[in-house]
């Protein structure tokens, strides 16, 4: 009987450890993010990510193309610019997403920024998920689509239910003037 608390012990000792590790790396990271920008932590583990072999891997560990059908346009600005004028227009940044890039000319091209919009606020059903990438003319393409709020229905999210590029790219030009 003295040997099952035993075996607990390591579990409990590890567990508590994994969340002692959490505990400090979380706030550092959200600091260094705060610090120099949420959307550089993410690009540069875009990239390093990308440096993995895409066989076997899952996707939240993978750098996956934009789909097509989320193309929403070029609006004028820089990506600093954009990035700077997306909360005037409602958006947070989002830090917690899939990483994505594509081939352009031969190079990859990784986001720059992962933007949301909840019309409903934080606990709403919904949001506007924008990415952003730069264009070879100094100019931002925009990707949008309209999909369930993961902190609301994190499931539904991850199934893709009520997934419509169409509507994200409708709302995400009625909020950016210049899309």
């Amino acid at each position: 009987m003295d040997a099952a608390p035993s075996r607990r012990r390591p579990l409990r000792a590890s567990a508590i450890r994994a969340l002692a590790a959490l505990a400090v790396v979380a706030p550092a990271a959200f600091l260094l993010g705060r610090a120099v920008g949420f959307w550089r932590v993410r690009l540069a583990v875009g990239k390093l990510l990308a440096l993995l072999p895409e066989e076997g891997a899952p996707d939240h560990v993978r750098v996956l193309p934009p789909p097509a059908d989320e193309y929403a346009g070029t609006v004028p600005t820089s990506p600093a610019e954009t990035r700077a004028m997306l909360p005037d227009r409602g958006f947070s940044e989002l830090i917690r997403a899939y990483f994505h890039a594509y081939e352009r000319d031969g190079e990859t091209v990784h986001e720059v920024g992962s933007f949301v919009h909840r019309p409903e606020g934080l606990t709403g059903d919904w949001q506007v998920h924008v990415r952003l990438f730069p264009a070879p003319d100094g100019s931002t393409e925009v990707w949008a689509h309209w999909e369930r709020n993961p902190y609301v229905a994190p499931l539904a999210h991850l199934r893709m239910e009520g997934y419509d590029p169409a509507r994200g790219e409708r709302i995400a030009a009625e909020l950016i003037d210049d899309l």
